[in-house]
């Protein structure tokens, strides 16, 4: 072991492993409470390639993520939010992560020796304090309070490991060159202020037809594009929490418990009310605005007047450079401290109210603000949250009845019953669903990984594990297979007739934004769109890639088009998801040289980094064929009691 090798080295190594508790005790420990799961700690849930996941790793991984979700928020996480977030499934996923890294590992020739392993361990920043090491008993003592021991603990820090050495030797020959680094960093720095006009084909439908003759010719010309794809059709059993909730019920009693026991739930913060005026400064909150002494002039101008007595709504409305609030008079409603920037918070909840605040300058610009009034912290009395907590408490018992029950059934199916058996000895009904194709989301069935299983299974096959729905789960039985085939016309003639109509519209569209771009050239955009009864618009700002230009949207094509053409250039007409535009670059901000300089050395580090962490998850979903995974349902259902 790794402890075993350190004990024999300088006497500095006495105080190996100290730090380690802060680091990684919230990772890896698992809670004080609450870890005593059904089952033995033995038992296996799930094999990855045949190497076992048991329920004592799963349940100290479990309650160490839940643990972190503790403290992160605050006391405020419920079994509903921890269902929502989807912690089971996560935990299971880490540990099949885990099980392939070994795997693979082991079939690479890849291992940590006790050597690696403390190398690593005493030259790791966060393990040192005062240059130095606090002992391995001191580690052991704060493991063993926690359910863990030193070698677990090892072992955990090892496999960790191991999953870099896979991951360098995977991904190490990956590499970015300049020309990329450059084309990235463009890519995110280059802005464009664009003019446009927009032919929407949807204008010519009304005066376009389409003949039961053309669509008969567009469906023997292009059969095959109206195939119907292989569909299935499920038998399914669904648990959702409306069921339940019928089933549950809570009392007054209990009710007023838990106000009692989470009195920081039904706490109103601290509010102040104000309005402001702000003079934005180019740079800093904006790409638009003032150079910062030209802003600083005019707010001085602002407070001037406000000083002689101008009405502060009305100078807003005609000063104030923040479009959201200057129609309000400069409202900005009332808050919470924390919502506003630090330099704005601070005068909201400083000045007395009524009172005008000198020059406030943020990230934004110079804001001068005025407080209308200020709220105190409150506690909102039981009667008004009554209900609420009786809703949210008849949701948690109706979500641990559905669980327990969702783990009967698959006792039930795993033994052999029907999934119209289970159903029965619930009360509940088996239903049928639609045939649905690969891939489409099937209503009442909102899981990909339940479409995707159902075309995995035999007809008449049961899958004995519940799949996760947004509001409860369902089991199924494949009911019906429907191979691909080609439809007869009757069938996608309404399909047909609206491919068609589509495609006359955009050629109609097309042709009028040709005439548009012809007319343009000689007269300008503006005037060209106005004789052809079309408007001419124009971006408020400038927009950087993957932004929408106007009404126009965001695509693909339309950004390389955009962002290709020259200042002042007129683009010809370019395809996007409403017909036709013609556009013009008003102005086009270049990348700064001497910013990508600067940068160049860190960009290109974190684009190599993204792209090992893309090609490593790629390579992780490819070992999934190689090391199949086998859940067994029943066991994960009761892992955690």
């Amino acid at each position: 072991m790794a402890l075993a090798f350190m004990r024999r080295q300088k006497w500095w190594l006495k105080y190996l492993l100290g730090l380690v508790v802060v680091s990684f005790i919230i990772l890896y420990i698992p809670a004080l409470i609450g870890t005593d799961g059904g089952g033995t700690p033995g038992e296996v849930l799930a094999e990855v390639g045949k190497m076992p996941i048991t329920a004592a790793e799963y349940r100290r991984l479990y309650y160490s993520q839940l643990r972190r979700l503790e403290q992160m928020y605050q006391g405020r996480l419920d079994p509903a939010m921890v269902e929502q977030l989807g912690l089971k499934e996560q935990t299971l996923g880490a540990l099949v992560q885990e099980k392939l890294v070994l795997l693979e590992a082991r079939r690479l020739g890849l291992n940590v020796s006790d050597e690696e392993l403390a190398r690593h361990l005493t030259t790791t920043p966060e393990l040192q304090q005062n240059g130095s090491f606090v002992g391995a008993a001191e580690l052991r003592r704060q493991l063993e309070l926690r359910g863990m021991t030193l070698e677990e603990f090892e072992e955990t820090k090892r496999t960790e490991l191991l999953g870099e050495k896979l991951q360098a030797l995977i991904t190490d020959g990956i590499v970015v060159s300049p020309a990329e680094v450059e084309q990235e960093f463009r890519r995110r720095n280059e802005q464009i202020k664009v003019e446009y006009v927009l032919v929407d084909s949807k204008r010519f439908e009304a005066e376009t037809g389409v003949t039961d003759d053309e669509v008969a010719a567009r469906f023997e010309a292009k059969k095959e594009a109206y195939r119907i794809p292989e569909k299935r059709v499920v038998s399914f059993l669904r648990l959702d929490t409306a069921t339940f909730m019928a089933r549950v019920s809570v009392k007054d009693a209990d009710v007023e418990t838990y106000y009692r026991e989470h009195p920081d739930d039904f706490k109103e913060a601290e509010q102040a009310c104000a309005r402001h005026i702000l003079i934005k400064v180019k740079g800093e909150g904006s790409a638009e605005g003032h150079p910062d002494a030209e802003a600083l002039k005019l707010a001085q101008g602002v407070a001037a007047q406000l000083a002689k007595g101008t009405e502060f709504s009305e100078l807003a409305k005609k000063s104030s450079e923040d479009k959201g609030s200057a129609t309000a008079g400069g409202d900005v409603g009332c808050f919470p401290r924390g919502k506003m920037v630090p330099e704005f918070d601070n005068a909201a909840f400083s000045l007395p109210i009524g009172q005008t605040s000198d020059l406030v300058k943020s990230v934004y610009g110079y804001h001068i603000i005025q407080v209308a009034s200020r709220r105190e912290e409150t506690t909102r009395a039981l009667g008004d949250v009554k209900e609420g907590i009786r809703g949210m408490l008849a949701g948690q018992s109706a979500r641990t009845l559905m669980e327990a029950k969702a783990g009967e059934i698959a006792q039930a199916l795993g033994s052999g019953r029907s999934l119209e058996e289970a159903a029965q000895k619930q009360s509940l009904t088996v239903q049928k669903s639609r045939p649905f194709a690969r891939g489409e989301q099937v209503q009442g069935l909102e899981s990909p990984l339940l479409v995707s299983r159902a075309f995995e299974l035999k007809r008449g096959e049961i899958d004995k594990s519940p799949f996760n729905l947004p509001r409860g789960f369902a089991f199924i039985a494949l009911a019906e297979e429907q191979a691909s085939r080609l439809p007869a016309l009757a069938e996608v003639q309404d399909k047909v007739k609206a491919d068609l109509l589509a495609e006359k519209t955009v050629e109609k569209a097309l042709a009028r934004a040709r005439e548009l771009k012809a007319r343009a050239d000689k007269d300008g955009l503006e005037k060209a769109a106005a004789a052809l009864g079309l408007a001419r618009k124009e971006t408020p700002a400038l927009v950087g890639r993957g932004q929408p230009i106007g009404e126009l949207g965001a695509s693909r094509g339309l950004e390389e088009a955009a962002f290709a053409l020259g200042e002042k250039t007129l683009s010809d007409p370019i395809r996007v998801p409403a017909g036709q535009a013609v556009i013009r670059i008003l102005e086009k901000k270049a990348a700064d040289p001497l910013a990508f300089e600067n940068q160049k050395t860190a960009l290109q580090s974190s684009l190599r980094q993204e792209r090992k962490q893309q090609f490593f998850r790629a390579y992780m979903n490819q070992l999934r064929q190689r090391f199949p995974v086998e859940r067994r349902s029943a066991a994960l259902e009761g892992a955690l009691g």
